[in-house]
Order: structure tokens, then C-alpha cells, then sequence
């Protein structure tokens, strides 16, 4: 397949389009580099990517580019929280603006097939958990509500245009490479630990996330590729079915390391989600979805692999 992945030098990009060179596609790497960098990707270009430097604001660039493909995967985004609180015009340009942009140009180049990356962050801090698809979203940051718009634009284009879409909710995504200008908690606290310096939570530590290992991310992305015909906008949630508190968390991660340090709290912080607990079932059911890494099991892969 020729599948072109905005996004692509980013963290989950640079591990999906590993995957897809390891099963003979041609991919097409469409990236800005504002967080990440051509260095992070010279063993996949050495391995037949090819890279186009563009921003999502840049339409025209998009649809002279965007020729002959059979697949989109888009995973551009701006993902920083505290920048959409502070700057919302900014976020959105880039995710909603961005995001018509990219169908257009598929619409303009006969492109059918699009899977968005969306977010936990739809859900915001919903009234019953744990959540499902149908749970009725409640964003609480400008970013949330700006995932929310992006898979009511592949829906609304899909409808209009005879499009395959699905969005894909990505929950609390860790696995190495991860940057440290956007890295999860998981990230933030393993460099704590690497440097034996004490780990900071946000609040009392009691919230809870789902931590999806990246293999299971990446394996969710591509059974939706495989089963992306005759769906207009469908989503679905990528997580590992299982919530944890961060409280537990770094007790796992220093049990692990074996290393005794000091745990401080801090304020939390505005538009961080309380509570996070999601069914999963509806990506098994419909997709094939099979995630294999519990918590503890990724961390100690991550853990070996930054030996």
C-alpha cells in the first residue's frame, strides 16, 4: 500500500511507520518538525520513507502532494494542554483547521481511506465510568474539544464525500522515544529516576490514566487499516482496558528501578483529567483489536530497552 502519515517523525509516527517499512508499504512521512526532528528519522528514510517537510495550515502544499495513496493516517497535532488553554486560536488552526485541510486535499486527489488520531481528552471528566464510544463527550481544554471537531470532520466528510474514516481515541501512550517537551507521566517519571531525583505528581496522586504500551497502539492502528472499508467516521477507543492510579504508578516505576526516591506533590495542574477508566471492547469486537502488554509488562520492556 502507499500510505502517507501526517505526523510521522513524532513519537507514535515514528514506530508506525517502522511497522508499515516492515511490511513492504510505501510511506510518506508529512511533517513540520516542530517537535521532533529529521535526525529521529534518518533509519526510516535510509529504509525507503519518503519525507515531505509541510505544515497542516499549507492546503496547497497538501494537494500537490497528496497524489495516488490509498491510505492517510493523520497523527499531526498540537498536544500540549496548557498551550490550547493559553492559546486556543493557535491549537486550533493546526487540529481543526489542519485536519480540513488534509481532507480536502483527499478529496481533491481521490483519496478514500483516512484514520484520524483523536483523544481521551474528548471525554474530559465524564459522569459515569468507565467510558465507552456512546459515553457522551465532556472536554474540559480547548484541545479536547478541538479532537472532538476533528472526528466530526471525518464523519461529516465521509458522509458527504463517500469517504472511509475511523477515529482512533488514544489514551495515555508511552513506550521509548518518547520527547520530553510532550512526554506522559511515564517519561517524565523514568528521567526522574534515571537522574535520582524525587518524581512530582500533580494532586493527591489518586487519578488514574489507562497506559497503552506503543506496540499495542501501533497494532490497534493497523487492524483499523485493515478494516477501515464502509466506515463513515467510526470511532473507537485504543487503550489497554485496564486504569491505574498515579500513585501506583510510581510505585511500580521505583519498585522496578529498584531505586528508593522521594515522591513530592505538587498543585494540579488546569485541564488535567481526573478519572480515566475505558472499555476497549468495541475495537476487539469490530477490529480485531488484541492489546498484550498489561502496565507492568510494558514498563519493564521500557525499562530493558533504555538499559
Amino acid at each position: 500500500m502507499k500510505i502517507f502519515v501526517t505526523g510521522g517523525a513524532g513519537f507514535i509516527g515514528r514506530h508506525l511507520v517502522d511497522s508499515l517499512l516492515l511490511t513492504n508499504n510505501e510511506v510518506t512521512i508529512y511533517e513540520n518538525l516542530s517537535n521532533s526532528s529529521q535526525e529521529n528519522i534518518k533509519n526510516l528514510l535510509s529504509r525507503g520513507a519518503h519525507l515531505i517537510q509541510g505544515d497542516l495550515t499549507d492546503f496547497d502544499l497538501l494537494k500537490k502532494n497528496l497524489r495516488d495513496f490509498d491510505l492517510v493516517v493523520h497523527l499531526a497535532a498540537k498536544i500540549d494542554i496548557s498551550e490550547s488553554l493559553e492559546h486556543p486560536e493557535i491549537t486550533n488552526k493546526i487540529n481543526v483547521e489542519g485536519t480540513i485541510n488534509l481532507l480536502r486535499a483527499c478529496i481533491e486527489n481521490n483519496v478514500k481511506n483516512i484514520i484520524g488520531a483523536s483523544s481521551a481528552a474528548i471525554y474530559g471528566n465524564p459522569e459515569t465510568l468507565p467510558v465507552n464510544e456512546e459515553t457522551i463527550p465532556n472536554p474540559i481544554s480547548p484541545y479536547g474539544a478541538d479532537k472532538l471537531s476533528m472526528e466530526f470532520y471525518l464523519r461529516a466528510f465521509a458522509n458527504a464525500f463517500d469517504l472511509n474514516t475511523i477515529s482512533l481515541r488514544f489514551f495515555n501512550v508511552f513506550g521509548k522515544g518518547q520527547s520530553n517537551a510532550y512526554a506522559g507521566v511515564i517519561t517524565k517519571f523514568l528521567e526522574k529516576i534515571n537522574d535520582e531525583e524525587p518524581l512530582e505528581i500533580f494532586g493527591d496522586g489518586t487519578n488514574t490514566r489507562d497506559y497503552v504500551f506503543i506496540e499495542d497502539l501501533i497494532q490497534g492502528i493497523l487492524v483499523a487499516m485493515k478494516n477501515i472499508h464502509g466506515k463513515k467516521g467510526t470511532v473507537y477507543n485504543l487503550a489497554s482496558g485496564k486504569s491505574t492510579s498515579v500513585n501506583e504508578l510510581a510505585a511500580s516505576m521505583l519498585k522496578i528501578s529498584g531505586k528508593n526516591l522521594e515522591i513530592i506533590h505538587k498543585d494540579p495542574r488546569s485541564g488535567d483529567l481526573l478519572f480515566s477508566e475505558v472499555m476497549i471492547s468495541k475495537a476487539k469486537n469490530e477490529l480485531n483489536y488484541n492489546p498484550i502488554f498489561d502496565l507492568e509488562a510494558g514498563l519493564l520492556k521500557l525499562f530493558k530497552e533504555m538499559e
